[in-house]
């Protein structure tokens, strides 16, 4: 018996269902998963990757790749399908979104994945950012939201300061974090965020609306 099958057959009907699959059946595959793995060991606290992997493959098929992943890219003609590259920031610090589409070298999407909402403390020194302070200060509070908007604008600079971006997450927000998306929306016109539980559009007809995404678009 082998493990890989599973997520061979996983692969495999994502490729085949690219045009149909809601947001919702993405959904529901990182749930039925993760349900299964509570029930064998009592709780997912360890097991974290799947919903990377099912957005990154689903952009592979996505945008008709065919070669090999290597050294967490894949790269075909001039584009390059990356998942946790390192950006330097505009304030010196690091950055590892989690799939980037680059195209001669620059970005051109960038897909940032969350499981959940949820409110967080502020680094050290996401609490310097000015742009930080002028969220929460209109939010309230600092969720992982504002905490993702920040850390995207942070490297949307030099020869990468015009790509479209969009949060994807996987279960529904509740009502207190649709505040902090409203802000964000009407802020940044280029980030867009995408819930996946409860939604039955195609994922890919909302990719390409929200994150103005198309598969010709990069060739």
């Amino acid at each position: 018996m082998k493990l890989s099958q599973a997520f061979k057959d996983m692969d495999k009907y994502i490729k085949e269902n690219l045009d149909t699959i809601t947001c919702h059946d993405i959904f529901e595959i990182k749930s039925d998963f993760y349900t299964e793995i509570e029930s064998l060991c009592g709780n997912t606290a360890n097991f974290t990757g799947l919903t990377e992997l099912l957005i990154f493959r689903f952009m592979y098929h996505a945008l008709g790749m065919t070669e090999d992943v290597q050294n967490k890219l894949v790269q075909q003609d001039n584009m390059k399908l990356l998942i946790g590259n390192r950006y330097i920031g505009k304030n010196g610090k690091y950055q590892e979104p989690d799939i980037v589409v680059e195209k001669n070298e620059v970005i051109k999407y960038l897909l940032s994945i969350k499981n959940i909402l949820s409110t967080v403390s502020p680094t050290k020194n996401e609490k310097e950012s000015i742009l930080i302070k002028e969220l929460i200060k209109q939010n309230g509070v600092c969720t992982n939201s504002i905490q993702d908007i920040f850390r995207i604008d942070n490297i949307r600079h030099n020869r990468n300061n015009n790509f479209n971006s969009i949060t994807i997450v996987f279960s529904k927000i509740p009502q207190r974090h649709k505040r902090a998306i409203e802000i964000i929306h009407n802020k940044f016109e280029w980030h867009r965020f995408l819930i996946l539980e409860n939604n039955n559009n195609s994922f890919l007809t909302e990719l390409k609306k929200k994150l103005n995404f198309s598969n010709s678009s990069i060739s």
